[in-house]
């Protein structure tokens, strides 16, 4: 499979207010060490990433380098279908940022996109309308998963 790992998996992994999803993070950081599905971020987690304060901007980009991502640009193709998803109302303008970054997992190809955020991403609803969306454009469908959703399959 290829996954596209959203901000939030690396934020996670120093979440002190989460101490589950911190504990599910680390473990998963571990599986994809090991495991054989190709992972990617974009230039937008990146992005996303040197806006934390230090000293947690530096440690997750240290966890990010002790995997084998690639780094996917945000396409000016990824740029027009989020514009497309808000215009259609499956984001608001607040959360672009979302829309960019599954437009950037839909327009490369991926499989799925695995986020912690249950309200804007990871949610069965959502991604029914996304997919929706894509079906009548004719791109590809996508999945929205957490990283515990990731490694059960």
């Amino acid at each position: 499979m290829k996954l596209y790992i959203e901000t939030t998996i690396p934020n996670m992994l120093f979440a002190e207010d989460a101490p589950e999803k911190r504990r599910a993070t680390e473990v998963f950081f571990a599986w994809m060490r090991i495991c054989r599905d190709d992972l990617y971020v974009s230039a937008l987690v990146e992005s996303e990433l040197a806006l934390a304060p230090e000293p947690k901007r530096e440690r997750m980009a240290r966890a990010l380098r002790q995997l084998p991502l690639q780094v996917l640009p945000v396409t000016a193709q990824a740029e027009a279908l989020a514009n497309s998803y808000l215009a259609a109302g499956i984001w608001t303008p607040r959360s672009k940022d979302d829309a960019v970054h599954v437009a950037t997992a839909v327009c490369h190809e991926l499989d799925v996109v695995v986020s912690w955020n249950m309200r804007d991403l990871a949610n069965v609803r959502r991604v029914a309308r996304i997919n929706e969306f894509n079906t009548r454009r004719g791109l590809g469908a996508i999945r929205i998963a957490t990283p515990e959703e990731v490694m059960d399959t």
